[in-house]
Parts: structure tokens; sequence; C-alpha cells
């Protein structure tokens, strides 16, 4: 027990030192004032940055209920996040029923959920953003946060780690609003392509 609480405590201060004290550029804000209850959007690999960007503001994220997602529950209490559990593989369906409640409740929710994850393909949208959007009727915000120099580890896709005082971007894209008569394929395909396009924008540090 006392091991993982190290653990835990250690990966959160790796995290707030590699990434709090970056040179941030935001592009976009606009677009997050604009809104009060919505759903945030970003690439799997990229999350440690949004983490940061996002903390303490009542966040609360979609995470798997693998052992990972236990992982990433206990880092992501310290920067301020409640969380719903489920994914495409388990637990999806009760989760999708949470979040849609929790929007009906309240007059601002903001839910955060990555697309792609937890399994992959990387950089492909699975539904589920796009089916609570659509039926909650509150848009999806897509951001991106990239840092210029960073390590990076391959699985399932390629997971970046901020080198410390490099430059960090954000990039918020404009709200997408879905109506009934959105397919489930228009759907996710414009999530993907709207966080490809901030990605590329993000990504170029020149």
């Amino acid at each position: 027990m006392i091991k993982s609480f190290l653990k835990k405590q250690i990966l959160f201060l790796v995290i707030v030192f590699l990434y709090r004290f970056n040179r941030k550029l935001v592009i976009g804000k606009e677009n997050l004032d604009k809104v009060d209850s919505f759903i945030v959007v970003s690439w799997h690999g990229k999350i440690l940055g949004l983490m940061e960007f996002l903390k303490n503001k009542g966040y609360f994220a979609l995470v798997s209920q693998s052992r990972d997602g236990d992982l990433i529950v206990d880092v992501a209490k310290k920067f301020g996040y409640n969380f719903f559990r489920g994914s495409s593989n388990r637990g999806g369906r009760s989760a999708m029923h949470s979040m849609n409640n929790f929007f009906s409740d309240r007059k601002s929710a903001k839910i955060v959920i990555t697309p792609d994850g937890p399994t992959g393909p990387e950089h492909k949208a699975k539904p589920g953003a796009f089916l609570l959007s659509q039926k909650s009727g509150n848009p999806v915000v897509p951001i991106i946060v990239d840092v210029k120099k960073s390590w990076k580890f391959k699985n399932w896709h390629t997971f970046y780690l901020s080198r410390p005082f490099t430059k960090m971007k954000i990039v918020i894209g404009k709200p997408l609003y879905f109506d009934n008569s959105d397919s489930v394929e228009v759907g996710t395909k414009k999530i993907e392509e709207s966080l490809n396009e901030i990605d590329r924008i993000a990504s170029n540090h020149e």
C-alpha cells in the first residue's frame, strides 16, 4: 500500500514538474468561453498536457475500468478531476447513461473523453462522444495540447511525455453540434477530422 501511494505521488509530482513550468500558448480560448456544458475530446497520447491545462476547473472524465484506468484516476484526482468509469469494451453503456443524466441535472457540466482510447486504433474516433453529444444536446469541443520537445513511448499509440521547460501549445477547436439526423459515421468522422486539424496546428511550433 505504501509503495502504491508513493508511486502515485511521484507520478503526480513528475507530471507537475514536466508540464506546469512550460511556456504556454493558447489558441481558441473563446471557443470554450462561449459554452457552459460540453464534452471535451482529445487524443489519448496527448492527455497529460490536457490534464494539466484543465486542472481544478470542475471537469469530469471518462476513464476505463482497467488497472491502467485505476492509476489514471488516482493521479488525476490530485489535479481536481472527478470520473465516470467505462469504455467501449467494458461498462460503456452504464457510463453513457450516467453521463447523460449528469448533463440533465446540471446547468454547467464538463466531461473529458479520449475517443481513441483506451485501446485504439490511434486517432480513430469511437462513437461515444458523438452519441453523448447527440443525446444530451451539448457540443463537443476538441482540444489538443502539444509540446515542442517530448519523450515518445510506443505501444498501441504514441504517448507523449513533455521534456521540462519547453513550449506548449494548446489549440481549442470550435464547438461541434449534432442533431438527430446525423449518422454515427458522419458524427465520428466530424470529430476525428476536427481533432486531426487542430493537432496539425498544435504540432507546429515554428
